[in-house]
């Protein structure tokens, strides 16, 4: 059991980019997992990236789990060729749902392992958390909504234990019952989210986040920004 202190202000790890922060109130929240979900492209992944970035240039870690494909180009460019901060930047690479779950399993162990050292684990990534579970849609839904919770439950468990932020990316699919772009995994991660947002691309190169649950921001607020090529540009 620990006590919450109420006096104490929690620190959320920035962006660096005032549109962000503000819409984000501050920052990413430690003991949380956050969501970025949108269509291909949008731009889950940079601000993926990006906040890595700014836990790295903070003197911490990050450990960054990829299932679709990591540019090292685009992160050399987003950290402007920055050696230093690329040598604490933990990029494993995972093939398979049961690879996935494997390393959720060794990342909890190495973030405990490095926990009272000089660069502990400022932020985690699962980018995207669920490409390995779209690829299986047609198969077991129960043993997929199973392994949901499975994996959920590990994310939860390293946000709430070394109260650091966990960042999951998420795609979207069409309800057709609804017609409308809804998260893949529908309830059984949204209930796991206590943060999400929203991230669209327009023509023109204009992007969106949106905030579409949060314990204290204003659900509907949202800004908007365009992807550079030192990272992202607020839309002014």
């Amino acid at each position: 059991m620990e006590k919450i202190k109420l006096n104490e202000s929690e620190y959320k790890t920035m962006s660096g980019y005032p549109c962000i922060d503000k819409l984000m109130e501050g920052g990413l929240e430690p003991g949380i997992i956050t969501e970025f979900y949108g269509e291909g492209g949008a731009g889950k992944s940079n601000l993926a990236m990006i906040y890595s970035i700014s836990a790295l240039k903070n003197g911490n870690s990050a450990i960054y789990i990829d299932s679709e494909g990591f540019s090292v180009e685009r992160f050399r460019s987003i950290a402007n060729g920055d050696m230093e901060l690329i040598n604490h930047m933990n990029i494993y690479r995972v093939k398979s749902l049961d690879d996935q779950y494997l390393a959720l399993i060794k990342s909890d162990k190495l973030i405990g392992e490095k926990r009272e050292s000089k660069n502990s684990f400022g932020i985690m990534v699962v980018d995207s958390f669920t490409n390995f579970f779209r690829m299986e849609a047609g198969k077991d839904a129960s043993a997929r909504m199973e392994g949901y919770e499975k994996q959920l439950n590990i994310l939860s468990g390293i946000a709430l234990k070394y109260k650091i932020p966990v960042v999951i990316t998420n795609q979207i699919y069409e309800d057709v019952n609804n017609s409308t772009l809804e998260p893949f995994g529908g309830f059984f991660i949204d209930h796991a989210m206590k943060a999400i947002y929203r991230i669209e691309k327009f023509s023109g190169g204009m992007r969106r986040i949106t905030v579409e649950k949060h314990r204290s921001i204003r659900e509907g607020s949202y800004t908007g920004f365009r992807i550079v090529d030192s990272g992202i540009e607020c839309e002014v």
